[in-house]
């Protein structure tokens, strides 16, 4: 039998680990970061006036507010 200790059964369930991304139907890239979805959105040209998400709910902020203009 493996040991594993809380922490890696955590991140095995799905706990402790987390991907953002938008709420749009056809953008489908998940980050580990909000910084890393902020950069792919400003390389992409991806349009930004949408709802982040985490781990497919709705945070409440749009990434448009995450970019320093």
């Amino acid at each position: 039998m493996i040991k594993m200790s809380s922490r890696e059964i955590m991140n095995a369930q799905g706990f402790g680990s987390k991907k953002y991304s938008l709420d749009c139907s056809y953008y489908d890239k998940e980050f580990d970061s909000i910084d890393e979805l902020i950069d792919d959105i400003a390389s992409s040209g991806m349009d930004p006036n949408y709802e982040i998400t985490c781990n497919g709910k709705g945070t409440g902020e749009e990434a448009i507010d995450m970019i320093p203009f």
